[in-house]
Order: structure tokens, then C-alpha cells, then sequence
């Protein structure tokens, strides 16, 4: 038997630009989407971050009287929250808590507290707890930096989470040790002192329940 087809066919090398695009193509594929996915998520937390610094703002400037925010207004605020962070689901797979907080001295002992005033939830995704506190468990906030307030300074703290949902899959983030959960928060301090709670409305029943995805 004749060697020629033998050494014919090792010196073809017409296959070997398609096999070496073969082996490339999963790593290059495998650091596109995991380029878009980081996109992607650095985006979820810009937005994340937006929301909390504008809901903290818009209380903050609320007044008081018939120019205070109501418990209607606090649902509106809610609605808008979730309108503006899409395309992410915020209302799934986020929390909002509005906590209002204030410095006080009711024993007169000199000793200023950080008295939880109200607070008010909307969001399923009820794994990402208070950082300051849930009221309906203690009346005291930890405010970041352990941050004392002035005695009667009222401030707004806005927290927003939102359990990131990948595009593709969370692999990359477990290899670079990164939690999808995204949380941050704001606090303003509040422009009317008078302003301690929202007003009441009987068709819009406060959203305090720390425990549930819809506040009630």
C-alpha cells in the first residue's frame, strides 16, 4: 500500500482554522455574556442607588397639614419606585423600607435617642431586612456609622434591595465571590420638623408590616 494518501492528507491544513475556532468559540462566548451580565448588573445597581436617593429626597421634602405626605401618596411613591427601576422587577424581587426617624429625649436624662417615628414597606423580596430596624420589634434606629441624631432632627432613611436576576446565569458571580442581592441606602435629613408621620387615609391602610410583601 502506497504512503502518498498517507502524507497527503497530514500536510492538509484546511480544517485547522475551523477547529481552532471550534476550541475558541466557548471561551469567547463565556466572557461575552459574562461582560454582559456584569453590564448588566453594575446597571441594576445604578438603578438600585437612584431609588433610594430620589424616594429619601421626596420625603424629606414633604410639609405638613394638607401638604404632608399621606398614606396615599406614600402608595403613589411606591407605584413610581416600581415604574422607574424597570426593567428590573422591583416589586418581585426588591424591597423598599422608608423609615423616619428622630431624636429624642423622653426620660429628659440627657441621653438623645434615635426613636423610630414610622416606617413603611412594599416588596417581595422580604429577606433583606430593615438595616435600622423594624419597628414593630424596636423602637430605637441604628442609623449608619452608628450616627447619633440632634435632640427633634428628623431624618429619612430609604432602603432598597433588589435580588438581582440574572440574564444568563449566576456562575460568574459565584467565581468572583460577588452577591447578586443589591442593597443601598440614603438618608436626608427631613426639610419640616412637624412632619413625623404620614396623614391618614381610610382607603389606604398603613404598609408597616416588616414581614410582609405588601406591607399590610
Amino acid at each position: 500500500m502506497s504512503a502518498a494518501p498517507l502524507l497527503s492528507l497530514a500536510r492538509d491544513r484546511r480544517g485547522v482554522a475551523f477547529l481552532e475556532f471550534a476550541l475558541g468559540l466557548p471561551l469567547f462566548l463565556g466572557m461575552t455574556l459574562t461582560a454582559l451580565e456584569f453590564g448588566n448588573f453594575v446597571m441594576a445597581t445604578n438603578r438600585v442607588q437612584r431609588m433610594a436617593a430620589m424616594t429619601s429626597d421626596l420625603v424629606a421634602q414633604s410639609g405638613t397639614g394638607e401638604v404632608g405626605i399621606s398614606e396615599k401618596q406614600v402608595y403613589d411613591l411606591f407605584n413610581a419606585i416600581d415604574l422607574t427601576a424597570k426593567p428590573f422587577d422591583l416589586r418581585n424581587r426588591g424591597r423598599v423600607v422608608i423609615t423616619g426617624v428622630q431624636g429624642t429625649d423622653k426620660d429628659n436624662n440627657g441621653t438623645i435617642d434615635n426613636t423610630i417615628l414610622w416606617q413603611r414597606f412594599d416588596g417581595a423580596y422580604v429577606q433583606a431586612a430593615p438595616a435600622v430596624g423594624c419597628a414593630q420589634k424596636v423602637t430605637v434606629a441604628t442609623l449608619p456609622n452608628n450616627r447619633s441624631l440632634l435632640l427633634d432632627e428628623v431624618m429619612f432613611h430609604v432602603q432598597v434591595s433588589y435580588n438581582y436576576e440574572p440574564l444568563f446565569t449566576v456562575i460568574p458571580f459565584g467565581m468572583l465571590n460577588v452577591q447578586p442581592a443589591i442593597t443601598r441606602s440614603v438618608m436626608f435629613r427631613a426639610r419640616s420638623k412637624d412632619f413625623t408621620t404620614p396623614n391618614e387615609d381610610s382607603r389606604f391602610p398603613p404598609k408597616k408590616n416588616c414581614t410582609s410583601a405588601t406591607g399590610l
